[in-house]
């Protein structure tokens, strides 16, 4: 290290704690091996990355009011490695590259020919952004839901009930039993429907339909 980093680090290190001391050499450690080999990305991000994973501060720490003395030392660090803290340019990005379109159309001689080629060379453009434009907007949803409307009334429900033994007295037992005997009903003048009502002589209604069925499923659980 030189003579006048040292002091620049001696300065920062100065009526700070031992724990603050101990981080400015560990990160003024890192820097002038970066500046060794070469490196120009001295940005906070890059720096407090690199940093944190060497058990150093992280970015967060230098970015706080409190890492005044963090970004002074980096700052220091980039000045004499003619960089910044701003992030360096990637050489190979696309905006630094000569589109290969304009180096075609500087080939063409004819006016009109490049007039034309520059008009397509601008549509072109045009429907790349608009593309690209699309592509981000673009959200595609997986819906599961069946395609048909399903009421709430159409909605079964299942309800478990209580075992019915128990419930009734042979004497219940028994009156059931005799509402849909089938000799009984016949005596009465009666019948049963295919719906399970029961009707008189003159096919008016005296149980609804079910009601025989009901009887019977009741009989069938005792």
């Amino acid at each position: 290290m030189s003579t006048n980093m040292k002091s620049f680090l001696d300065n920062l290190k100065k009526n700070k704690s031992k724990r603050t001391q101990e981080s400015l050499d560990k990160l003024d450690s890192l820097l002038e091996k970066r500046f060794n080999d070469g490196e120009k990305d001295y940005s906070i991000a890059t720096i407090g990355r690199i940093s944190k994973m060497n058990g150093g501060v992280g970015d967060v720490s230098i970015r706080n009011k409190t890492g005044e003395h963090f970004r002074s030392l980096i700052n220091q660090w980039a000045i004499k490695a003619d960089a910044s803290l701003k992030k360096p340019p990637i050489h190979h990005s696309r905006k630094n590259q000569i589109s290969l379109d304009i180096e075609l159309l500087k080939k063409l001689d004819d006016p009109a020919m490049r007039a034309v080629f520059g008009q397509i060379i601008a549509e072109k453009n045009k429907l790349k952004a608009e593309n690209h434009i699309l592509k981000q907007r673009t959200e595609v949803i997986v819906d599961m839901r069946p395609n048909r409307i399903i009421s709430a009334d159409q909605v079964q429900q299942v309800e478990v009930i209580p075992s019915l033994n128990g419930i009734l007295v042979n004497s219940e037992i028994e009156a059931l039993r005799d509402a849909i005997d089938e000799t009984n009903i016949l005596n009465r003048g009666w019948m049963v429907s295919r719906l399970g009502s029961i009707k008189d002589e003159n096919g008016r209604s005296l149980f609804k339909p079910g009601f025989v069925s009901a009887i019977q499923k009741i009989l069938a659980e005792i």
